[in-house]
């Protein structure tokens, strides 16, 4: 019997990038002392930046296609 392959879904593919990253993440969020901001405004800036990014490349995206 033949084992068929794993397939990752995209879902699958996010958490384990999560994974990766959130330790990095959380120690710039917990770095409030070192800029001057409080770990909410640093989140919350982290996610203004990565919505911005997520936008940008879905222009990019649309635009090649």
């Amino acid at each position: 019997m033949e084992l068929r392959p794993i397939i990752i879904s995209h879902a699958d593919s996010l958490s384990a990038c999560r994974e990766k990253i959130e330790e990095a993440v959380y120690l710039i969020i917990q770095g409030e002392k070192l800029v001057g901001f409080s770990s909410t405004e640093i989140a919350m800036a982290i996610a203004d930046i990565a919505d911005d990014y997520i936008l940008a490349a879905s222009r990019k995206r649309t635009a090649t296609h």
